[in-house]
């Protein structure tokens, strides 16, 4: 596979590297499909994305804000859950009390952290003008954007990447500054426009600008170690890797067996993003399941970024805003003679799921996956 270092690539893929779709990619990802695996099989049926698990206090509320947030959307239910519905499920438990874990704006990030960050949808178009404009005119409080920065400081801030200087580009500080120089500025390499909302339940959503508007377009996660990450979902959970690799990535070694190591050191800070000190993004693990394109990205409270005491370890996910997302697979007797094969534990089940049956496993940064079997 042909590589391109780490600084030669920004432009070129900075959408894929937020976690967004460029202007004008093909839907599934620039990074490639499914099919254009590097990874032999390991025998696991294909999984499909199925859900995201919410514990609420209000799922009618939800309901009515990803209403107005996706109007193609449907109301609905699934296995006895209110859900909402587009491609993929947000099925809701309804809890007495907020759950941990949700997004906090003047932290900038969720406490605790899970391994879970977000979840984004794409909006057709070259930026995300009509989407932000329709969010304006809704409830002003349920629909705030998350403040995003262009660089340390606190004094290059928008609610949108477009709206930043070199906003087009995902860059590491050590470039900011250098770009920002020249004169005439650097001409915009890329569509990448992005911005955040948080939901009512506290989940962090993403919107961003694409070809074709896609209600799930992208999952983004935190991980101890990314590529591990990346490496543990194609063994255990049958994901393929793309046949190119995120670009934060391509320093590091790739080859038949995945990454290896893959517990690299951890990149410099880069821009923009919601964090005023800077988001880690290399290295970035990348894999797909057959309807979706997931990312990995490192732990961010480490080094003291997040304050004293805050180092801490990814919390699991049980319980907080976001429990668990929900794979399908057409068989899941093969994939419990894979996990058990393998060593990897069964939190719960089998157990009844609607018309069919699904289980309970957790991956090493405490994210748990409903493995559910494909109702006939």
């Amino acid at each position: 596979m042909r590589r391109l270092g780490v600084l030669t690539v920004f432009p070129m893929l900075a959408a894929l590297m937020a976690g967004c779709a460029p202007a004008e990619p093909p839907e599934e990802s620039p990074a490639g499909t499914a099919s254009e695996t590097t990874l032999p099989a390991t025998g696991l049926p294909a999984p499909t994305f199925h859900h995201i698990h919410i514990n609420s206090v209000d799922p009618e509320r939800s309901l009515e804000w990803y209403s107005s947030y996706w109007p193609e959307g449907e109301v609905t239910t699934y296995a006895g859950f209110p859900a909402f519905y587009d491609d993929i499920y947000l099925l809701y438990s309804q809890v007495d009390e907020q759950a941990p874990g949700g997004f906090d704006r003047e932290l900038q990030r969720s406490e605790p952290q899970s391994g879970f960050w977000t979840f984004g949808s794409t909006f057709a178009g070259a930026n995300t003008d009509a989407p932000r404009a329709r969010f304006e005119a809704l409830d002003s409080e349920a629909f705030e954007l998350v403040t995003l920065y262009g660089g340390p400081g606190g004094d290059n801030t928008a609610l949108h990447s477009l709206a930043l200087p070199l906003g087009e580009a995902l860059l590491p500080l050590s470039q900011i500054d250098a770009r920002m120089a020249e004169d005439p500025p650097p001409p915009a390499t890329s569509g990448l426009d992005f911005g955040y909302l948080v939901d009512p339940d506290g989940m962090l959503v993403e919107f961003t600008a694409g070809r074709n508007d896609s209600f799930r377009s992208h999952m983004h996660f935190w991980g101890e170690d990314p590529l591990c990450s990346a490496n543990w979902h194609v063994e255990h959970l049958g994901a393929t890797f793309p046949e190119n690799q995120n670009s934060f990535s391509t320093e590091f070694n790739f080859g038949p067996d995945g990454w290896d190591p893959c517990d690299v050191p951890t990149g410099e800070v880069t821009y923009p993003t919601y964090m005023e000190v800077g988001q880690l993004r290399i290295p970035a693990g990348n894999a797909r399941v057959a309807n979706a394109s997931w990312l990995w990205y490192p732990r961010q409270c480490r080094d003291g970024r997040c304050g004293e005491g805050n180092d801490q370890p990814l919390a699991r996910s049980r319980g907080q805003v976001v429990d668990h997302v929900g794979l399908t697979y057409p068989d899941l007797d093969a994939v419990i003679a894979h996990l058990e094969a393998t060593g990897v534990p069964i939190l719960e089940g089998p157990y009844p799921f609607g018309e069919t049956r699904a289980l309970l496993v957790e991956d090493p940064n405490g994210l748990a996956y409903e493995l559910i079997e494909a109702a006939e």
